[in-house]
């Protein structure tokens, strides 16, 4: 499965084909390691909808990195979820726009957003890492660390 973590480190990775199915298998392995977390269902869930839009969007409009593959990584902290995608980058910067109402494409970047406390795009190298964080609520229970 290609999941490693750091000694007494809660962050994880795996690598996931650039391609739309990328996407179910990014789902499964986040969803599997943020459960093992001890990560609260809903927050889990908010985290793995993040990351499948990432994967697609990365699919969608980026390059591969040199293994064909696209890098999911995940970090749970005490009081939230970090998420990140790491592709082979293009020729434009990730940026939230908005769709027509009948449009078939085009939310993935507002899901993020909505979902997420903050996002933000990084590049260096020529591979681009589109990251975000998402906040337990204080008190509700989201995150059993």
């Amino acid at each position: 499965m290609n999941v490693t973590a750091g000694v007494g480190e809660r962050a994880r990775h795996t690598f996931v084909p650039h391609h739309a199915r990328g996407a179910s298998l990014a789902r499964t392995r986040l969803l599997s390691g943020l459960r093992a977390a001890g990560v609260e269902a809903e927050l889990a869930s908010d985290a793995v909808m993040v990351v499948s839009e990432l994967v697609g969007n990365a699919a969608r409009h980026a390059r591969a990195l040199r293994d064909t593959s696209v890098e999911v990584s995940w970090s749970v902290l005490p009081d939230r979820v970090q998420v990140a995608v790491i592709d082979g980058g293009s020729a434009e910067t990730p940026t939230l726009r908005s769709a027509d109402w009948d449009a078939v494409d085009g939310r993935g970047l507002q899901i993020v957003a909505a979902l997420a406390t903050r996002w933000g795009v990084q590049t260096e190298d020529g591979r681009r890492r589109v990251w975000a964080e998402l906040v337990a609520a204080p008190g509700d229970g989201r995150l059993a660390v």
